[in-house]
């Protein structure tokens, strides 16, 4: 435990942002639709905010930002049907 802990410890701000983000997203769209549905939203959310940040210069496409904006809706919903 203390191995994940640190580990935890270790994630970059950005990507906690991003995380929090997906859950605040996520959470309507798993309990008021179909896992198949709710996960497309969030991926194309994500991935649309990272082109767009490259395209307009406001940032660059890092996959590893729409990763762990996808990540939560993969997770909610796994445990919905479990």
């Amino acid at each position: 435990m203390d191995k994940i802990l640190k580990k935890l410890a270790n994630v970059p701000h950005d990507k906690l942002l991003h995380f929090f983000y997906g859950t605040f997203m996520a959470a309507p769209l798993v309990a008021f639709t179909n896992p198949l549905l709710s996960s497309a939203i969030i991926i194309v959310i994500s991935f649309g905010k990272e082109l767009y940040d490259d395209l307009s210069s406001k940032g660059k496409l890092e996959l590893m930002d729409a990763i762990f904006t996808v990540l939560p809706v993969l997770l909610m919903n796994i445990v919905k049907y479990i």
